[in-house]
């Protein structure tokens, strides 16, 4: 197993642990990078208490089986394979605020890629996205990346 230096720090937007949950596809883009954090633990997950609890209100909302919840927010607490962030500032960058507080967190984790389907995010002109550390991919563009 890698160890915590060694993983990819990244950050996923609730559409992605979302159509993870509700894919039909086991070897869909967001199913396999869940895989890549959990099970083959070579991403390591930044999170805040925002986006947390976001995840499981929206699970909770689209009717994910209450034990999958569960065991999800347990896989959270696992120190090893997550990073728990305080927010630092918050940049007005995306078209929908709510956005923000993920640029935030990849920001503040110092993550290398922030993995999403919002085109709120996708579509940050370039020279905004320039004052990042981190790039904005799909799941998609991501696991292209990652299989080079």
């Amino acid at each position: 197993m890698p160890r915590r230096k060694d993983r990819l720090p990244v950050v996923l937007d609730t559409n992605v642990i979302i159509s993870h949950y509700l894919g039909k596809k086991p070897y869909s883009a967001s199913a396999r990078i869940f895989r890549l954090w959990r099970y083959e633990r070579k991403l390591q997950l930044i999170v805040s208490s925002e986006v947390t609890e976001e995840y499981f209100e929206v699970l909770e909302r689209v009717e994910i089986a209450e034990q999958r919840i569960v065991r999800f927010r347990k896989q959270l607490q696992e120190a090893d394979i997550v990073t728990h962030i305080n927010l630092g500032a918050r940049h007005a960058i995306s078209r929908d605020p709510d956005d923000d507080v993920l640029l935030a967190i990849a920001s503040a984790g110092q993550a290398q890629f922030l993995i999403t389907n919002d085109h709120d995010l996708l579509d940050i002109p370039t020279r905004q996205k320039k004052r990042f550390q981190f790039e904005i991919l799909t799941p998609v563009e991501f696991l292209r990346w990652w299989d080079e």
